[in-house]
Parts: structure tokens; sequence; C-alpha cells
């Protein structure tokens, strides 16, 4: 989404009445900036004799960081199309028995994706704060400050897609699709405040 569109302008339609975007790719956002700022720490810290020890090591998180920024931007957009195809499903004609049925269908398979786009966000945010709480821990300590934004940053994207998974929950007739993603979530939801309390806790800021 953003890399045909202007910052400036995607905050507007965010801003504006239209359902999407919305808050899954708001949250994908927060996970872009996590992985940018961790990258910046990262870059801070390559090159400097003090942390040669670790610099292969942050090399490597820097890498993954920059393929996380660059699936969070096209996840922004995949979560936009995937509201969308609920509102389509939602419009179908519902006149006849044959399509109420279809109907039925299209917004139940509809909605189970519109669950599983935030859900990947949210698991790939999960990811991020794990890298940026290596950063924090062993990077470039004039920049730590920047690691622990990134952290956060990360845990406000996982929420952010579980927040979005959670009120699809309730529309989804499939029970066992629902109870995995419940149990998914919860977890998830448990390993990012450990790791943010864990973050915050070892940094002393």
């Amino acid at each position: 989404m953003l890399s045909d569109m202007k910052l400036r302008d995607f905050l507007e339609k965010l801003s504006s009445k239209e359902p999407a975007p919305g808050g899954g790719s708001a949250s994908a956002l927060a996970g872009a900036t996590a992985a940018s700022l961790g990258c910046m720490v990262a870059n801070l810290t390559i090159g400097k004799k003090k942390y040669q020890d670790v610099e292969e090591e942050i090399k490597k998180i820097k890498e993954k960081l920059e393929e996380y920024r660059n699936k969070f931007l096209i996840e922004m957009e995949e979560d936009a199309k995937a509201f969308n195809k609920v509102i389509d499903a939602l419009k179908l004609p519902k006149d006849t028995e044959e399509q109420k049925k279809v109907r039925k269908e299209k917004i139940q398979e509809a909605t189970k994706e519109a669950t599983l786009v935030p859900l990947k966000i949210s698991k790939d945010a999960l990811d991020v704060m794990e890298l940026a709480e290596s950063i924090a821990e062993k990077g470039y300590k004039m920049a730590l400050s920047d690691a622990v934004i990134a952290v956060i940053l990360a845990k406000d994207a996982v929420l952010g897609g579980i927040y979005n998974v959670k009120i699809n929950l309730p529309n989804i007739k499939d029970q066992e699709f629902v109870d995995n993603i419940k149990s998914a979530i919860e977890k998830m939801e448990s390993e990012a405040n450990a790791i943010e309390l864990r973050t915050l806790y070892n940094t002393h800021l």
C-alpha cells in the first residue's frame, strides 16, 4: 500500500469514513516502523570496534528485520483487501434460498481470510519483538531507547493484529477454526507481554 502511496496519503485515507484501510493496516505499519527502527540500531552497531564480537549476529538480525519490514508493507494492503472481500460478500443478493446459501458461504470464507491476515501480522510482529529485544541487549547502547521503542511498537502491532482477529471470531461458524485461533492469539499475547517486560527490565531505562 505504501509502495505506491505517500505516508501522508495513507494517513488521510485511514482518517476517512472508508472502512479500509483500518486497524489491521495500521498495525502492520506499526510493525514496519518497529522493524525499521531495529535496522537503524543495527546499522549504528555494525562497524564499531566495541561491538565486533556481535557484528555478524547483528548483521543477520538486520537482514531479518528488513525482510519483515517489506512483509508488513505487503500485509497492509492484504488486510484492506481482505476486509473489502467481507463487504463485497455482505452485498451479495439474498432473494432466493440458493442466493442466501451462497451469500452465507462467501461471508464465512471472506471472514476467515479477514481473520488470518491480521493473525499473520501478529505472528510477524512477535518475531520482530524478539529480534528487537536482541538488538536492545547487544546493539549500540547510545541508541538503546530506539531499540526499546522498536520492541514497544512491535508489541502494538501484535496486539493490533490480535484485536482485529478477535472482532471477527464471533461471526465465524467453524468452531474448530475459532478454537485454534483463540489458542494461538492467547499464546502470542502472553509471549508479547513477556518480551516487553523482559526488555524493559533488562535495559533499566
